[in-house]
């Protein structure tokens, strides 16, 4: 071999060592980084490796744990992104596919998300975290209607940093404590494991004009040199448990639960919580009930359902016993956390396995008794609660609809912000007008009585020109009473119970006047029949609700023949079809007392009152329906004249 040759042979190796070297060292880097959890660190790292690495599997197998450092950081995107190159390279993690498919659906393609769940089903049949993929999947493409919580950012509070876990302080929920890693560029190293500052607590409160003032850390020895995050204050407000992460030799250990008291205005040194028979494992996410007897918390201890699970504490003679697992209707094989206690009892919790919308989604467990001891039911508190985000950290204030959660909806960079939510009141309103069932025109000297399940007891005048309203009460059951000299009774039932949207309950009240006979409108009997007609039982029930609203009333059912044969055929005739519709009512509940029958054959002829003449035109007000002006119809309108005659009507005879 020449020397020119031989000189350019040893470039091109020493060429292809270099580059092989170059790609070993930033993928050394990248891993170490990644092993000791600085993510944020390993990215670049990784991203320099995959651009230099030539070899497929190799490729696959830094496109994995990019991936990971992505979901780790809350990128889904570029997270999904790295595993599906994973996932073509055929790297040898065959869970590549599933955390693919959950970043997709952490960012909202849920059809994107929906395939790769159902792809790595076929393969993983057994794992139930694909089944509860693919079921949130189509519960978030089918869910479009939103609920009526109003959700908005607090201003104020957050900065460009994440702010989360809330925490309210004080009686009237005017105070907050909450976690933030912001920081100062030029006096704050940054954390290698999120590219953000470490985690401190701050505090807040409602100034005068009601808003909230501009956040304060707190200072030593609550918040030190290592990762501080708030959890949960007693009912009474004088202990406070936090999250504390330390370090030792710069690398962390173990999250760790402590607890402080309040003593003259200011917070105590953090002394650590411990918990018999247990190991030195991760506790974090402390949450304290009502009554400061049982703590909840996460931690992935042995014995749980798989990731990070939500274990309880109960304290006995100021010890705190041995966690219990809260079982697998709250837990499953991903992760549970943030877990708070409302003050009626009710645990919230974040999952990001329950049948959700994305990422970490808000959950409340109803705890029921069964037959077989007590078990929860776990509900998804829904859109807008929920996003296909990260939504965690949630408080109430006491037992109303509002408080503030932590979520990363609407940002970029999966920065954690603090929303401020309330649940709107319903409003409910009663309204309408009475009028006379004859004339149409307001009834004067008209009153309405409202009784209500939840002690309302009114009565009201009805304006001059007919109308009334008023304002109701949510979840309760109403009854009304509309009453005038001169007139039947009249009563309507209806609730605001189980309203999920605001309501007006209109009702047009045609009192009837019991001077004169009522028609039952649309009970025409066929011809040569004494049978209910078909569409006769509307008219029947608002007869029974009459008589029923008038218990003291006594009527007398009249019934009209206009039917072939002579006239004692047609007062048998009538006679019979008065007769049934008195049993009807007796069989209903009307006294038997109260109701006579009476058949009137064709010797009561009908007289056209004006609602007879807007629905039958060729019909006038004050037309009589004698045989002669029957005779003088046109031929097709003959048939329905003599229905008309064939009627029933009812007329007071004692009251």
């Amino acid at each position: 071999m020449s020397a020119p040759r031989f000189i350019s042979f040893i470039l091109i190796i020493s060429a292809l060592l270099m580059q092989s070297c170059s790609v070993g060292n930033k993928y050394s880097a990248g891993m170490k980084a990644y092993n000791i959890g600085e993510y944020h660190r390993a990215i670049p790292l990784l991203k320099k490796a995959y651009s230099k690495e030539k070899n497929k599997y190799a490729k696959g197998e830094i496109s994995y744990y990019l991936g990971d450092c992505y979901r780790q950081t809350n990128l889904p995107l570029k997270a999904a992104s790295a595993y599906s190159k994973s996932v073509r390279y055929k790297f040898e993690m065959h869970d590549a596919e599933l955390y693919m498919a959950d970043s997709y659906r952490k960012a909202g393609k849920y059809e994107k998300a929906l395939k790769a769940y159902q792809s790595y089903a076929e393969n993983s049949p057994r794992d139930v975290r694909a089944e509860l993929g693919i079921k949130s999947c189509k519960m978030a493409m089918n869910d479009t209607t939103p609920g009526r919580y109003i959700i908005t950012k607090m201003k104020i509070v957050n900065s460009k940093f994440s702010d989360f876990c809330p925490v309210y302080a004080g009686k009237d929920y005017d105070q907050l404590y909450f976690t933030s890693m912001r920081t100062d560029k030029k006096k704050r190293k940054r954390n290698q494991i999120t590219g953000q500052g470490g985690a401190d607590i701050y505090f807040s409160r409602i100034d005068a004009k009601g808003n909230w003032t501009k956040p304060k850390a707190l200072e030593e020895p609550i918040n030190t040199q290592f990762d501080e995050g708030t959890g949960s204050i007693t009912a009474d407000g004088k202990e406070m448990y936090i999250t504390r992460c330390r370090y030792e030799k710069e690398e962390a250990t173990n999250p760790e639960i402590y607890v402080m008291k309040r003593e003259g205005g200011r917070w105590s040194e953090p002394v650590p919580v411990t918990f018999q028979e247990t190991d030195s494992v991760m506790f974090a996410h402390p949450a304290i009930s009502p009554d400061g007897k049982t703590l909840y918390f996460v931690s992935d201890m042995p014995g749980g359902q798989g990731g990070k699970d939500i274990w309880m504490s109960t304290n006995t003679g100021g010890e705190w016993g041995k966690p219990v697992n809260m079982g697998r209707d709250i837990n499953t094989p991903g992760d549970e956390m943030f877990p708070y206690v409302r003050s009626d009892g009710t645990l919230y919790f974040s999952s990001d396995t329950h049948i959700g919308y994305g990422g970490l989604d808000i959950f409340k467990a109803v705890k029921k008794e069964t037959k077989n001891g007590s078990v929860y039911e776990v509900i998804n508190l829904g859109d807008p609660i929920n996003t296909f985000a990260d939504d965690f950290g949630i408080v109430f204030k006491g037992e109303d609809n509002e408080g503030i959660l932590s979520s990363t909806r609407g940002s970029s960079r999966a920065i954690d912000n603090l929303f401020v939510f309330s649940l709107p009141k319903l409003e409910f309103h009663l309204k309408g007008n009475v009028l006379n069932g004859k004339t149409k025109e307001p009834v004067k000297g008209a009153y309405m009585r409202l009784i209500g399940t939840d002690g309302t007891n009114l009565k009201m005048s009805i304006q001059e020109d007919g109308s009334f309203s008023m304002k109701l009460k949510p979840n309760t059951d109403y009854v009304i009473l509309v009453a005038a000299k001169g007139f039947f009774n009249h009563k309507e039932k209806f609730s605001t119970a189980e309203q999920t949207e605001s309501k007006d309950f209109n009702f047009e009240i045609d009192l009837m006047p019991t001077e004169t006979a009522i028609m039952l409108y649309n009970i025409y009997f066929d011809e040569n029949s004494p049978d209910l007609p078909a569409g006769a039982l509307p008219e029947l029930q608002r007869l029974l609700r009459i008589m029923l609203d008038n218990p003291n009333m006594k009527i007398e059912i009249g019934a009209h023949a206009d039917d072939p044969g002579d006239d004692t055929e047609n007062l048998i005739l009538s006679q019979k079809r008065a007769e049934t519709v008195r049993k009807y009512l007796i069989s209903k509940g009307v006294p038997e007392e109260n109701i006579t029958s009476k058949g009137y054959g064709r010797s009561r002829p009908l007289v056209v009152d004006r609602n007879i003449s807007a629905e039958y035109r060729f019909l006038k007000k004050g037309d009589k329906l004698t045989p002669d002006f029957i005779q003088r119809l046109k031929r097709n309108n003959r048939a329905t004249a003599h229905k008309l005659n064939r009627r029933i009507e009812f007329r007071i005879v004692n009251r």
